[in-house]
């Protein structure tokens, strides 16, 4: 299922300043984009973004773990203005958009002009860190005359990796992929290293680096581990699959049970990975009542003692659901998971169902309570659970 987490609402160092939270480590300057880059034509530095999200665990993990080293410090600090960007906060969604930030952390250098010089979505460690800072600041000329190399098939393989992480920090999907598969194609082989080049950077089970990992299975096994090598192929499969279902590739119902059969000859389907699918499915084809069918299937079956995925499927359909029936079936997932675990997101949930069935008096019962759990935990989460007390407050009850 689509995940549906409650966004942390976090304070934000405010003015043109630098942060002092990594002593020794990086530090990170705080103001407008506008300052920013005006303060990278003044050093003749390029930026270094990290753009990162409140909810993200591997953001989490670079900014405790790597950016704090003094390594890490002593290099960015030298080379770089360096700039955090909350992606859903302030100008971050503006610039997310306009730098195709699709994943995070996603790790940016850009010049004063704003062209993005190098980029790369992952967490790593502190070596990786600092061999993408390196790579950004070599001489720019290269990609033209390695791109000249590659149109005559005159790269080493050297040369031709380099001008493969030039062109993939450009974000051009079809370029890359393009420079990927040839590149494959000149080092493939039946080694971690290659295991490695496949998960990092293929993009379809239909790539011809894909492809070679199934054709290799059982090499790739001996090396990685049977569980690995076949976690990450299921993984791929799920994961593409979820993907078109999520986006409506499958335009009809027809199509859609096709690709599934098809799927079922790739890999062993669960009973939960179907209804999954199938609940998601009836989601993003807006087909209320077959939605909640699955969904209450799936609930009652496999998320029955799981009351944050029996959020998630509330979340999920929370746009869809207009009957009252069917709202009063979402109540009692609701009031399942508040059984199971008494907290401010799950007595937030059941008020916002209470404002849908019209009933302002229990929802404001626990959205109040859900402030007092958010106060009690500090957890950053009353603003967020002040604005529904409001909505319910607001509302029409006629």
């Amino acid at each position: 299922m689509k995940k549906y987490i409650y966004m942390i609402i976090v304070f934000l160092l405010t003015g043109f300043t630098t942060s002092s939270i990594f002593a020794q480590g990086i530090e990170f300057n705080h103001g407008t984009w506008a300052e920013i880059k005006s303060l990278a034509k003044a050093q003749n530095k390029l930026i270094f973004i990290d753009f990162y999200t409140d909810w993200c665990g591997p953001c989490k993990y670079m900014s405790a773990n790597i950016f704090p080293k003094k390594e890490a410090g002593d290099f960015y600090n030298k080379n770089f203005i360096t700039y955090k960007v909350d992606a859903e906060k302030g100008e971050g969604p503006a610039l997310a958009k306009q730098y195709h930030i699709n994943g995070y952390p996603t790790l940016a250098y850009i010049n004063f002009n704003g062209e993005v010089i190098h980029r790369v979505t992952s967490s790593m460690d502190l070596k990786e860190l600092l061999e993408h800072g390196k790579l950004a600041l070599e001489p720019q000329n290269d990609y033209a005359l390695l791109k000249e190399k590659f149109a005559k098939n005159q790269l080493s393989k050297k040369d031709f990796y380099h001008y493969f992480i030039l062109v993939k920090a450009k974000g051009d999907v079809k370029e890359t992929s393009e420079v990927f598969n040839r590149y494959f194609d000149a080092v493939a082989a039946v080694t971690p290293e290659t295991f490695a080049l496949i998960t990092e950077n293929v993009n379809s089970t239909d790539s011809s680096p894909f492809k070679y990992l199934e054709t290799h299975v059982k090499g790739f096994e001996g090396l990685i581990g049977k569980d690995s090598v076949d976690g990450y192929i299921k993984k791929f499969y799920l994961d593409e699959f979820q993907g078109k279902v999520w986006y409506k590739s499958y335009k009809t119902l027809s199509e859609y049970e096709t690709a599934k059969s098809n799927l079922k000859t790739k890999i062993a389907l669960t009973d939960k990975e179907v209804l999954g699918f199938d609940t998601d499915y009836y989601l993003r084809a807006g087909d209320e009542d077959n939605y909640m069918l699955y969904a209450d299937k799936l609930v009652n079956k496999y998320y029955y003692n799981d009351d944050l995925k029996i959020s998630n499927v509330i979340g999920g359909g929370s746009r869809l659901i207009k009957k009252e029936a069917n709202i009063l079936i979402m109540k009692s997932w609701a009031e399942r998971a508040l059984v199971i675990k008494d907290n401010f997101i799950n007595n937030a949930t059941l008020a916002m169902l209470y404002k849908q069935l019209k009933n302002r008096t229990l929802a404001i019962k626990y959205i109040d309570k859900s402030i007092e759990q958010c106060k009690q935990e500090k957890n950053g989460y009353e603003d967020r659970a002040q604005m529904i007390k409001k909505e319910i407050e607001e509302a029409s009850y006629e």
